[in-house]
C-alpha cells in the first residue's frame, strides 16, 4: 500500500475548461512534480500490474461528481507508466504516451487500474489531496 498527501487540493474540471493547451500542459507539468516531490521515494521498483487507486481531495467546498472525476485526471496520468507508443511510417518521430508518468502503475485502463474519488469538506487550514494506491491480486 503505497500512501502520500499532496498539499493542496487538485484543480477541478471547471478550472481547466477552455485553457489553451499550453496552460493545459502546464497544469500537467504542476502536477506531475507535485506528486514527484510528495512521493518518489515511494514508488514501487515495478509498476503494480493491478491497483485500486484511492484519491481524496480535502476542500472548503463540495464539487459535483464530473467535475471531481475530470480534474483527478492529470493526477491519474502522473501515476501512470510511459509507453513508447508504435511508429506507423519508418523515419516518424517516435511518441510517448503518458510521458509525465511516473510509474507507480501500468497504465489507468480498467484492466489495471480502478479508481474511487472521493471529496471530503474540511477547513482551508486543512485542505490537501491524499492518494492511496492499494495493489490488487490477479
Amino acid at each position: 500500500m503505497i500512501i502520500f498527501t499532496i498539499p493542496k487540493p487538485f484543480p477541478l474540471l471547471n478550472h481547466s475548461i477552455g485553457q489553451s493547451r499550453f496552460a493545459l500542459t502546464g497544469m500537467r507539468r504542476k502536477m506531475a512534480r507535485a506528486v514527484a516531490d510528495a512521493a518518489l521515494h515511494l514508488r514501487p521498483s515495478e509498476p503494480l500490474q493491478r491497483a485500486h487507486v484511492l484519491i481524496e481531495r480535502y476542500s472548503t467546498g463540495t464539487p459535483d461528481t464530473d467535475g471531481l472525476y475530470g480534474g483527478a485526471k492529470f493526477l491519474v496520468d502522473a501515476l501512470t507508466t510511459p509507453r513508447l507508443l508504435n511508429v506507423r511510417t519508418p523515419g516518424a518521430q517516435q511518441r510517448v504516451k503518458n510521458k509525465r508518468g511516473l510509474g507507480f502503475v501500468v497504465d489507468d485502463a480498467p484492466k489495471h487500474m480502478t479508481l474511487e474519488v472521493r471529496s471530503v469538506k474540511c477547513r482551508l487550514c486543512e485542505q490537501r489531496t491524499v492518494v492511496t494506491i492499494t495493489e490488487v491480486a490477479a
